[in-house]
């Protein structure tokens, strides 16, 4: 707060003076006393704002009914910073490879061809991924996954930083966290243990649940050291049940999907559909990269126009 001036009424003694100079000046011939030249004003500069950022976080078989306030209050806390889709929907078959390449394409498999669940040494995408594009604009991109098969989508020249771990989440998030101290305009994070407790356990077993909130406080801190311009997506690639997953059925099909961060004009539930396909598209207008004409996805626009 500026401080305020306390202004007082001048002692007789130093009114008396100020005359006598007066008088002494005007009797010397002096001229009227001119007045000090005013400051010339400094303008203040306007900071540049940063340039938008996105961090996409994708949390391997999650299902959006074991999200809790007491179990994963981190990401229900970016929910409720954003707009949310609790019953988005992935592709098919709802496994973990063609669900993040649609994820990150913005097509359908038969679009983009991968609709097998592991890694191909002479397999090549019939699609760009958003990392692709980004990358291409002059960005950079970063990727860290927790599953070899993942590798399919870090194609060469594409990727300013990836990192593959199989130590599990918290060390995935300990290399995103690495990652981010370097820069970034697109982070893609991959946790995979809650999917792995689900083929080991079940889902919505205790297990499951259990390892669904380490991931929660996993994320807590990757959010926690994000650069205040980055827009945060949440979002998995499938769901399960019993200890599989890959059908129709609505267990299988349906994730989560949470966007928060400057960009994000509204709050609450989001009322059209969402679907997987829609990730790489919103990324796009987020970093002002127009999408592929191919694109199937549409951009969840709902979360920054004005109403």
């Amino acid at each position: 707060m500026a401080k305020a001036t306390n202004l007082r009424r001048s002692p007789k003694w130093l009114v008396t003076a100020a005359a006598l100079v007066a008088v002494a000046s005007a009797a010397c011939g002096a001229g009227p006393a001119q007045p000090s030249a005013l400051p010339t004003p400094v303008a203040t500069p306007t900071p540049t704002p940063a340039p938008p950022r996105v961090a996409l976080i994708s949390i391997d078989g999650l299902r959006p009914d074991a999200l809790t306030q007491d179990r994963t209050p981190n990401i229900l806390a970016l929910a409720e910073r954003g707009m949310y889709a609790i019953a988005a929907q992935t592709i098919v078959p709802s496994t973990t490879l063609p669900g993040h390449t649609s994820m990150l394409t913005g097509v359908e498999p038969s679009a983009h061809g991968i609709t097998f669940d592991e890694y191909r040494e002479t397999f090549e995408l019939k699609t760009p991924t958003v990392l692709a594009l980004v990358h291409s604009a002059g960005k950079q991109t970063v990727m860290v996954v927790g599953k070899n098969k993942l590798k399919q989508l870090a194609l060469a020249g594409t990727l300013d930083s990836f990192v593959l771990t199989t130590r599990g989440d918290a060390d995935v998030v300990n290399e995103a966290i690495t990652r981010i101290s370097a820069g970034f305009d697109l982070l893609v994070v991959h946790l995979p243990q809650t999917d792995q407790a689900g083929h080991a356990s079940g889902w919505m077993s205790a297990e499951y649940l259990a390892q669904l909130q380490q991931a929660d406080a996993a994320v807590g801190r990757l959010f926690s050291v994000l650069p205040p311009e980055t827009t945060v997506i949440v979002t998995a690639d499938h769901g399960g049940q019993g200890r599989n997953h890959g059908t129709r059925d609505t267990v299988d099909m349906t994730i989560p999907w949470i966007i928060a961060g400057p960009s994000v004009a509204h709050r609450g539930p989001l009322s059209r559909p969402v679907r997987t396909v829609d990730t790489t598209p919103t990324i796009l207008s987020l970093l002002g990269i127009p999408p592929p004409p191919n694109c199937a996805g549409k951009i969840v626009s709902e979360a920054f126009e004005s109403q």
